[in-house]
């Protein structure tokens, strides 16, 4: 896939739907982890559980990505901004930190100045 560059406003305004997606994938994977923590299913069973955690979180990173958003962790995203990344962590209510390319989620600041260098 072509590499996106995303302004702020289309990052804050597709994120509503990443969010949705992402909680819906946490919320399925979440269940199967609390069965397997449960201990009550036979190895098979397990190991059927296990790959089909696996499963979805190829699935919902290929979701994410299809939309020319990053995956950089487990339920966490970087939109491209051209100078570096805007970042969402499933859990935040909007799009509130950015990094450069080679900080990562360890360099995240606070979005302070939305002007013409990011539109």
């Amino acid at each position: 896939m072509e590499r996106k560059i995303w302004t702020y406003e289309e990052a804050r305004k597709i994120l509503p739907y990443v969010r949705s997606i992402t909680e819906e994938f946490y919320e399925t994977v979440g269940k199967i982890h609390q069965e397997l923590k449960s201990g009550l299913y036979q190895e098979n069973e397990q190991e059927a559980r296990e790959t089909k955690v696996e499963e979805l979180l190829v699935d919902w990173s290929g979701k994410i990505r299809e939309l020319g958003i990053e995956v950089k962790g487990l339920w966490l995203v970087d939109f491209d901004n051209g100078k570096g990344y805007y970042c969402w962590h499933l859990g935040e209510e909007d799009l509130l930190f950015e990094h450069g390319y080679d900080e990562g989620f360890a360099g995240r600041k606070p979005i302070q100045n939305i002007d013409e260098d990011y539109e």
